[in-house]
């Protein structure tokens, strides 16, 4: 054989030893795990030939699903929630004039002026989303039952310090804000708004600047200003494509507006909030059986969460949660009003008329202690196989009285094994050991061992109580503080409520490791995602936690505290979840996808309180912009 010349033995050794590396990383990756395949769902641009899309095809027969021999009840919910999630991704439109014909299917009017500007301003921003705006039509549609000019009069009446809000100016296509703002806030809501202002008219914009919601009308009221918006619902031919002149500096007789705030911090909230539910609800009938309450929202079997929208409903959930969130039985800064206001909020719960827009903090780069760094971020097979939860005892007021009833103070308790040891919780055990027949079975289990091994759940400061924190000494010791890129280093990233919603959430869906939500709060993005599929939904009372978590770590029957429970471990199921959540987020929670929420906001906003409403609007078909968008697309392609 000449020099240099490869031996066909040696090729053969080489090409064996790379698979043996290739098998061993697979190992390493997923570990011993449940029988699964890696699935893709099927991108709009991939679906079948013909395929509507508005109306996408079912049932779905196309995409890679969990084992259906697994009968976990987290895999049929998992297996439900991607059809929903891929049936949602389908319905896409994919044109300008798609997305304005289904405006007008869905909502009975033709879109607000500049709508066209938008949708050039979002492509521009690369939205792959350009039909989930649904949050705004419902937060703006009550306000269609008012008057432009009293909605104007209400913003006017709004700018006193006893208001607690920040009144933002758009005028000449340049924002500038009023006294008595929120230092923080208004720096970066004003950087926001900035970004899409040469397409609003003059505006006045009152945004909250407490923590917690503000606007709980009835019931009664809103479904009347409800019926009134949907009588408005007109499509003439042609209509002007541009706001009116508003003269919002003119003087405005406001000695009649009343705004009707009232305090009520530390009251039960559930008296205001069921008199904005439904009056057959749960909360307005606290005589239903509780069980049939729960069968809308919770899996029968395991008691998993299969409707995560409902979970945090207050008609829904309330009276069962009333004395089990500090937000409704020990409010820190409760200043609510029956009357609809306008008042532009961060968050709310469903009975609230806030109007919902991103939260400032998701916008802000330069607090570290929210946002994800993908550099500071490790692989999955690197990352620790626990849970891992850190905050400050926020969620309401504390005292010796109710502290333990807290929602992150019951967590924690939940979580600390050395007060678990006389504690028995439910999980979802193996029907056989070596669980061929894929059942499985309630069953009691002894978490105290468990949670010390798998549970690093702690306080980082204790803080914030009445009089003082000396009665919680013997009751939670501190742990150490992890810097926020630290957690990335766990699998499993618990979020729980504070005083409001918890600002840490777009990091942990755009990161390398598994969500786990708890919350009753709302926010701008909440329809985008979808439990099961980009996270794991938890009970606001945690009675889930052990079952869901054990579905997901595994139990072995024999090692010390498994109870002599067997769970087989969802390992690679988390990770799916992970990796579709971080994939989704980088596309729907950019910086840009908050500049394009904010404009189309905005801009219905502009409209609702246009005293011409009726006859502005963008009445084209959407031909233009498409033709103008293809003329681009092909000079692109040709160069």
């Amino acid at each position: 054989m000449a020099a240099g010349e490869v031996r066909p033995w040696s090729i053969f050794l080489l090409a064996f030893v790379a698979f043996c590396l290739c098998v061993v990383n697979i190992v390493v990756l997923t570990g011993i795990d449940v029988k699964g395949e890696i699935y893709k769902i099927i991108l709009p641009k991939e679906g079948k030939k013909g395929f509507k899309y508005f109306d996408p095809p079912n049932p779905i027969d196309d995409i890679d699903l969990p084992d259906e021999l697994d009968q976990h009840p987290i895999v049929a919910l998992t297996r439900d929630q991607l059809k929903r999630f891929d049936r949602y991704k389908r319905a896409q439109p994919r044109s300008f004039s798609q997305v304005v014909e289904k405006y007008r299917l869905k909502y009975g009017r033709h879109p607000p002026p500049n709508f066209d500007e938008w949708y050039k301003f979002a492509k521009k921003r690369k939205c792959v989303n350009f039909d989930d705006f649904d949050q705004i039509m419902d937060d703006l549609r009550p306000f269609w039952g008012i008057k432009p000019a009293d909605i104007r009069a209400m913003v006017k009446a709004l700018d006193t310090k006893e208001s607690r809000v920040t009144i933002f100016k758009v005028r000449g296509k340049k924002v500038t804000e009023v006294k008595y703002a929120d230092a923080w806030r208004a720096s970066v809501f004003k950087g926001i708004v900035t970004v899409g202002a040469s397409f609003l008219p003059d505006l006045d914009i009152a945004m909250n600047h407490l923590d917690q919601p503000r606007v709980v009308a009835t019931w009664e009221e809103v479904q009347a200003k409800l019926a009134q918006e949907k009588k408005t619902r007109i499509q003439h031919p042609e209509t002007l494509n541009e706001f009116s002149k508003i003269d919002w500096d003119a003087p405005i007789d406001i000695k009649g507006v009343d705004l009707g705030f009232f305090d009520y911090s530390g009251k039960p909230y559930m008296d205001l909030a069921s008199k904005a539910c439904p009056p057959e609800s749960y909360a307005r009938r606290p005589e239903l059986d509780v069980k049939h309450v729960e069968s809308k929202y919770k899996d029968p079997v395991g008691g998993f969460i299969r409707n995560f929208n409902l979970s945090s409903d207050l008609c829904t959930v309330g009276p069962q949660l009333s004395n089990l969130h500090g937000f409704l039985f020990s409010s820190s800064s409760t200043l609510a009003t029956h009357k609809l206001v306008p008042i532009f909020g961060e968050c709310k719960v469903n009975v609230n008329n806030d109007i919902l827009f991103p939260a400032n903090k998701y916008y802000d780069l330069k607090d570290d202690r929210y946002v994800y760094n993908d550099e500071q971020d490790v692989p999955w097979h690197e990352k620790t196989p626990q849970m891992v939860w850190r905050g400050v005892t926020s969620g309401g007021t504390q005292n010796a009285d109710v502290y333990h009833r807290l929602q992150r103070h019951r967590f924690v308790a939940l979580t600390n094994s050395s007060k678990l040891s006389d504690t028995q919780v439910t999980i979802m055990e193996a029907v056989s050991e070596d669980n061929v027949s894929g059942e499985y079975t309630p069953a009691f289990f002894h978490p105290a061992h468990y949670a010390g091994s798998v549970m690093d759940v702690g306080f980082s400061e204790i803080v914030w109580c009445v009089p003082d924190c000396h009665f919680l000494d013997n009751v939670f010791s501190v742990k150490p503080e992890l810097k926020f890129k630290d957690t990335f280093r766990f699998k499993y990233l618990a979020d729980v409520d504070g005083h409001s919603f918890s600002g840490r959430w777009h990091a942990f869906l755009k990161s390398k490791s598994m969500g786990i939500k708890s919350t009753i709060f709302r926010e701008w993005h909440d329809q985008r995602f979808f439990e099961w599929v980009h996270f794991a939904p938890m009970d606001n009372r945690f009675d889930d936690l052990y079952a869901l978590m054990t579905y997901f770590t595994g139990l072995e029957k024999g090692v010390v505290g498994s109870d002599g429970a067997y769970v087989p471990r969802h390992d690679t199921e988390a990770k799916r979840i992970a990796d579709r959540s971080r994939e989704w987020a980088t596309q729907v929670l950019r910086r840009e996808d908050i500049e394009i929420y904010m404009l189309r906001l905005l801009l219905e906003y502009a409209r609702v309180v246009d005293d011409n409403r009726d006859k502005i609007g963008y009445s084209g078909d959407g031909s233009e912009v498409d033709s103008a968008d293809n003329t681009k697309q092909g000079w692109r392609s040709w160069g």
